[in-house]
């Protein structure tokens, strides 16, 4: 039977059988889905920590030179880097990674904290073509962070994050 579309045998609410053709790609699709989606689900508290994967901004200019105009690029600003701070990011007290990993193609950082410290732990995201970033204090109960890199993809010369867990 090379070449035959498989089939796949169901039960009726009769009790006969049935053949019904299914194409293997659909359901080797619906299959990588369904693993996907219920083998890897997120735990709600690192969904809210995320950085916003771009950002919608609007600059000006502080001074004109002469006979020049400014124009705005509407393309959406993506996210370039993260950094992590102890107090919030203005004391530029920026925290370095306690381990550096790569396995299958990827890279991993990972920051372990003091949960609950005197020196609360921020999130800020930094985002291409512009000096505006997003800043986040984490939950006091926060005691370590990986973040997923793809070193084979870079965004204004910083590896894509690809994912980011905090707990």
């Amino acid at each position: 039977m090379t070449g035959a579309t498989p089939e796949l045998l169901y039960s009726t609410p009769h009790g006969s059988l049935r053949r019904t053709k299914f194409h293997v790609k659909w359901i080797s699709a619906a299959l990588i889905v369904g693993l996907r989606f219920f083998a890897c689900p997120e735990p709600a508290s690192a969904q809210e920590i995320y950085c916003p994967e771009s950002i919608s901004v609007e600059q000006t200019v502080a001074t004109i030179p002469e006979g020049w105009t400014v124009r705005q690029d509407e393309a959406a600003s993506t996210l370039e880097g993260i950094t992590f701070y102890s107090g919030p990011p203005e004391e530029k007290a920026s925290l370095v990674y306690d381990q550096w990993t790569k396995r299958n193609g990827l890279a991993y950082g990972v920051w372990r904290f003091q949960p609950k410290s005197s020196h609360p732990i921020w999130l800020s995201c930094r985002y291409s073509s512009t000096r505006v970033f997003l800043a986040k204090q984490l939950p006091a109960e926060t005691s370590e962070c990986t973040v997923t890199y793809d070193p084979r993809v870079t965004v204004s010369g910083s590896l894509e994050i690809r994912k980011m867990d905090c707990h």
